[in-house]
Parts: structure tokens; sequence; C-alpha cells
């Protein structure tokens, strides 16, 4: 199981919520992992990153790759209810896309409309456009943190504080 979707499901149980029913099909989550990018001197793909949980706690940067796909796509930047206390969002800081009057989020790998119930959590202050390419970030930090301490790098992941 991804770790995404590891983290969807106990969001959804203990905010007694179903974000199940939002996860990608079949046919986004393909077209997201087979984006390819250079990572140092690495070429792989965003499914490899998925696979080993590196998206989580990296919504800035999975947002903007996964935005390269889309042609009016908008990356914002707000509060997201949901994940408040969690590891790497005391604050519920996030950062999602959205695009044909979805939200995209690259963290829980669901896709709301922005008309539906789910979409309140969703609190956008603002959109950003980095500055950056984002062939200028890596995931080297994850990688060595989960090749030389496994249990505490997904225990960090998982990490959600009832509150």
């Amino acid at each position: 199981m991804l770790p995404s979707t590891m983290l969807r499901k106990i969001i959804s149980k203990q905010r007694r919520i179903n974000l199940e029913a939002f996860a990608w099909d079949k046919d986004l989550r393909k077209s997201i992992f087979n984006i390819v990018f250079l990572d140092g001197n690495n070429k792989t793909t965003l499914g490899k990153i998925f696979k080993e949980g590196f998206n989580i706690g990296n919504c800035l940067l999975t947002s903007y790759y996964i935005a390269t796909i889309f042609d009016n796509a908008s990356i914002c930047t707000g509060k997201v209810e949901i994940l408040k206390n969690s590891k790497n969002s005391e604050d519920g800081s996030h950062v999602w896309i959205e695009v044909d009057n979805y939200i995209i989020d690259p963290t829980l790998m669901i896709k709301l409309p922005l008309d539906s119930y789910y979409a309140k959590f969703y609190n956008k202050q603002s959109t950003v456009t980095p500055l950056v390419s984002p062939y200028d970030y890596n995931y080297s930090i994850d990688i060595y943190a989960k090749k030389h301490d496994p249990q505490k790098y997904y225990f960090d992941l998982f990490d959600i504080n009832k509150k």
C-alpha cells in the first residue's frame, strides 16, 4: 500500500470522513506517476517518489511537478483543516493544485470537486508561481532519512495527533 493511501485511511478514520471516495482514478494516477524528471544526476518518475512516500511533506514540490501536465492549473497555498496537527503540517499549512473545478491533493492523492462538501476543508490563501524550476529541487534529504532510519521516517510520516 502506498504511504499516501495509508495516510488517507488514517485521516479518514480519525476525522470520521470518507476520503477514499476521492482517491485518484487509474488514469490520473498513471499520468502523474509517469512524470519524469532529473533528481541530481538520476532520472526518476513521480511514481517512484509516491511509492517511497517522499511526496508527504513535499506538497509544494509535488504540486509543481503535477501542475506541469495541465494547461490551466493553479498551485494553491493555504490551510487544510483535516491536516492540522499532523507531523508535517501542525497548523494545517498545505499546497495543492486547482484545475478544471477540482482540487488535486498531492499528499493524500485525492481529487475533490471544488463544490463538494470536502472542499470546504481547503482554505485557499493564495496561488503561487514558483520562482525556480522544479528541476532545482530534489528528494535527497528524504531518501537519506528513509535509508538510514526507516522506522523513524515512517513514524514521522504518520504521526497525526488527536487534538
